[in-house]
């Protein structure tokens, strides 16, 4: 599996960086690919910089799941938005005050967010066969948790997003029509997808990690 600089071999765990073409930016990377043959799964937290139950889901993960235990491969990316959670900005990329998560498939000639949203869509998606988002309320909010799966997207998307979706340990599943998600996107694109809310107010606790850890680990037993 070769992302930009960064590859891993089979049986292979590598840490790194992703550096966002035409920036500065570089996003933390872990590619656990497995001694295995299987699906290639991509995890990516902190779109949002201040949904910290994610990316500390994330970061435990991509530090404890070894290629021994992997058929396929799993590629974290923890966070995505580094500048906001650098600079504790909510819901936006400081740089040009937008939503990541509504400016996907993105723009190569865009402005930093939707070439952000076209890097993702682009290196990282195109390897996966299933998708899965963390994320949780921002700064200034706290979620009940639950799961979105997508709704627009081929029949047989959208059933295989609903079967993983019914796994995660939540009291509310929620099918989305929206398309301009991370998620959203992806599963239009013939890619299943999910995205776990869990947590908010700009904390997180071992208790939200264990159970988003739980969540993301039937996922991928599924």
């Amino acid at each position: 599996i070769q992302i930009g600089t960064l590859s891993a071999a089979a049986g292979e765990k590598k840490r790194g960086y992703y550096t966002l073409p035409k920036s500065t930016i570089q996003m933390p990377v872990t590619i656990v690919n497995g001694c295995h043959e299987g699906k290639t799964v991509l995890i990516t937290s902190g779109i949002h910089g201040g949904e910290y139950p994610g990316i500390q889901t994330g970061i435990q993960l991509a530090r404890e799941l070894s290629p021994q235990q992997v058929h396929g491969a799993v590629v974290f990316i923890h966070p995505v938005n580094v500048s906001a959670f650098v600079t504790r900005s909510k819901q936006v990329m400081p740089e040009d005050g937008q939503n990541l998560n509504r400016a996907f498939p993105g723009n190569n000639m865009g402005t930093i967010t939707h070439r952000t949203a076209y890097a993702l869509t682009r290196d990282f998606q195109s390897l996966a066969d299933f998708y899965l988002g963390l994320h949780g309320g921002d700064l200034d909010e706290l979620v009940t948790p639950y799961v979105y799966y997508p709704g627009v997207a081929e029949k047989s998307v959208i059933t295989a997003s609903r079967a993983a979706a019914c796994l995660v340990d939540v009291s509310y599943m929620v099918r989305s029509n929206a398309t301009t998600g991370a998620y959203n996107y992806a599963a239009i694109q013939g890619v299943p997808s999910l995205l776990i809310e869990r947590g908010g107010s700009g904390l997180w606790s071992h208790e939200e990690v264990e159970a988003y850890k739980k969540d993301v680990t039937n996922v991928l037993r599924h």
